[in-house]
């Protein structure tokens, strides 16, 4: 049981229609992840990011501390093969995102293992092209790795009008390549 979990952690681990003020901390089973492959597509990640503490934080005694000081799966890097391979966020989104998986403040997945799908904005827009690009990268990255089944992707790029297009083209990208996941293990 995590005693200093913030409400919206500890919303999740309870049944529909909890009360907060009844809610002693975040419940969650030590192995939760483990043997689970998160791959995060966002801006990055700043695995020695020093988290600020918010007033509610203070009022149950942390200061600041290392999100990912106690991370137990591993970290990798994914990158579109023509960007810069920089293990770094200067936007913090991905940091975030991160911190929400495995982090161990804030992580629902605490033993999971992460891959950090690093895509850089243009001008600060993730175009469409590039966005389908990463996911290939990433189904390539399952697939050569043996991770079907063993995989989530995160990814919360993009706003609604770019959620239906990127659905699009998902289906159809992996709808091909389950086909031919399904053809090679025969």
């Amino acid at each position: 049981m995590q005693q200093d979990a913030l409400d919206d952690l500890k919303l999740f681990s309870q049944a529909r229609g909890a009360s907060l003020s009844g809610l002693p901390g975040y419940a969650y089973d030590s192995q939760g992840g483990r043997g689970i492959t998160v791959y995060v597509i966002d801006t990055g990640v700043n695995a020695g990011h020093s988290v600020s503490v918010t007033d509610y934080q203070q009022s149950i005694g942390l200061t600041h501390f290392q999100e990912f000081s106690h991370m137990e799966g591993s970290i990798r890097w994914l990158y579109l093969p023509e960007e810069p391979q920089i293990e770094s966020d200067d936007v913090g989104h991905g940091t975030c995102v991160t911190s929400k998986v495995v982090g161990s403040t804030f992580g629902v997945a605490k033993s999971a293992s992460i891959v950090i799908v690093k895509i850089y904005p243009i001008d600060g827009v993730f175009s469409m092209s590039r966005i389908t690009a990463i996911w290939a990268v990433v189904a390539r990255d399952v697939d050569s790795n043996d991770m079907v089944g063993k995989a989530v992707v995160s990814n919360s790029l993009g706003g609604e009008q770019s959620r239906s297009r990127i659905n699009v083209n998902l289906e159809l990208m992996f709808s091909s390549s389950v086909s031919s996941w399904n053809d090679r293990r025969r």
